[in-house]
């Protein structure tokens, strides 16, 4: 589809009153020399010419100027045109539409008749104003279309980018932290992610990485806590050849340098040694490093992202993390929410990963009926969203149907769950929340009358009883 084609409704109108105005007959082609639209005259030519029109407005478009035709199928720019054995023009002015410097389409101004014909000659210059005029209305309505499309598709990547990283969520916490990604990931200050673990720390980094000017650059990431204390120097600052025992002959490069031009993840940094710490201080205050055994300085361009799920502030004060190492970090303090604080996502992650994992495992489960549901939003998740995603992996691999039941569920959910449940209830109220239960289990479509007259059996319970019960649950 091309550009002009896009305001079809915009320009039609448009022409129809410039051309009472004027008195002439107008039309308008496309890039493509489609006709968009056209009045009289040009509404009479047959459906085979108005798909490619004239080698005139083909000329006037390459051209990029104004031109006037007096004499019809004479006149060199209608050399080769097919239109001629059926052309009744006596007169054509063709005038670019410019937009941005391309002409992307031509405005016509034809006469049939010899009073029209000299009525263009004698007012080329106005017209050709009008038509400029037109084609400002034009350019203006296709900007504000492609501005509309453009925020549309800006909406749809940040969708996108979120939902790529797991860090989604109609919560308002989770509202206000994707906010405040947004606007701190152009920045090249460092950003400390505070968080319990799972709640989806190192993916955030990955966002803020992903949307920052960076994000042509590598990420590199360290789990400072999985790293030896003596291994931990030569692993972010790289060491010469021959520096101590082991080392490789040519040396090594660390991650600090791996991470150049890009964004350096240190992951779990309360874990850092007091030593390390002092050498990351010296290297976030000078942006230059040096390798073991090395004695020259090198410049590294980085932007560094930490995250711990441990109190810097009590371990400053405890002595375990240094003060000033921890104010550099914290330049930009951003706290992940638990999941259990913001359960209005959990339903929407839930669904998000059933998605990502059936079409990895080739399945086609629908979703989570009611009970598990339930269960889902109740339970506390100590895992944060790294436990949901294992959850529903591990649902979608043994689930053989269409809808994951509460019977599917792990069992230390469903137990955690009715404990949750049983507090501040009546023996009564967990009766029925039981019974409940048990008739969602054997009634899975209570519009299926066969389906209900087999449960009563099985629950020994009459029909009609079955129906007052699925009456007084809302089943």
């Amino acid at each position: 589809m091309s550009r002009l084609s896009q305001i079809e409704s915009f320009i039609k109108p448009c022409v129809d009153v410039i051309s009472t105005f004027v008195h002439t007959q107008i039309t308008v082609v496309d890039e493509e020399l489609n006709r968009i639209c056209g009045t009289d005259f040009y509404k009479d030519i047959p459906e085979t010419a108005k798909k490619k029109s004239s080698v005139f407005f083909q000329k006037v478009l390459s051209s990029g100027y104004p031109k006037l035709v007096t004499e019809v199928g004479e006149d060199p720019y209608c050399e080769g045109c097919r239109n001629r054995e059926i052309c009744k023009i006596q007169v054509e002015l063709g005038c670019p539409i410019d937009y941005q410097g391309e002409a992307i389409g031509v405005v016509g101004i034809a006469a049939a008749e010899e009073e029209e014909a000299k009525y263009i000659i004698e007012n080329q210059e106005r017209l050709i104003d009008f038509v400029k005029y037109l084609g400002i209305l034009i350019v203006n309505q296709l900007e504000s279309v492609e501005q509309a499309e453009k925020l549309e598709q800006q909406l749809s990547e940040v969708s996108q980018a979120t939902a790529r990283y797991h860090i989604m969520g109609s919560s308002q916490k989770m509202k206000e932290i994707i906010k405040m990604g947004y606007k701190v990931a152009t920045s090249d200050s460092t950003v400390l992610l505070g968080g319990e673990s799972g709640t989806g720390k190192e993916e955030f980094a990955k966002f803020l990485h992903a949307n920052s000017k960076r994000n042509k650059g590598p990420m590199i990431a360290v789990n400072c806590g999985a790293i030896p204390d003596n291994l931990i120097e030569s692993e972010l600052f790289g060491y010469e050849g021959g520096s101590f025992t082991g080392a490789k002959k040519g040396g090594a490069i660390g991650k600090f340098e791996l991470a150049d031009k890009g964004t350096l993840f240190l992951d779990e940094v309360g874990e850092l040694p007091l030593m390390a710490q002092t050498k990351l201080l010296r290297v976030l205050q000078e942006r230059k490093i040096e390798r073991i055994g090395g004695t020259k300085e090198i410049p590294v361009n980085i932007r560094i992202v930490a995250a711990t799920n441990k109190n810097l502030r009590e371990m400053v004060k405890n002595g375990a993390f240094r003060e000033d190492l921890y104010y550099r970090l914290s330049v930009i303090p951003m706290e992940i929410p638990p999941l259990r604080e913001r359960g209005e996502d959990i339903k929407e992650l839930a669904y998000y990963f059933l998605r990502d994992y059936n079409k990895i495992l080739h399945k086609n489960i629908h979703g989570f009926d009611r009970q598990a549901e339930e269960v889902l939003n109740t339970y506390e998740w100590p895992g944060n969203v790294r436990e949901l995603k294992n959850v529903v992996e591990f649902l979608v691999n043994m689930v053989q149907g269409d809808l994951i039941t509460v019977g599917d569920l792990p069992q230390y959910m469903v137990r955690a769950e009715n404990i949750t449940e049983r507090k501040g209830k009546t023996l009564n109220q967990m009766l029925q929340n039981y019974e409940k239960s048990i008739l969602e289990s054997y009634i899975k479509d209570t519009k299926n009358r066969e389906e209900k007259m087999e449960a009563a059996k099985k629950l020994g319970i009459s029909q009609a009883t079955l129906y007052r019960k699925l009456s007084q649950y809302d089943l």
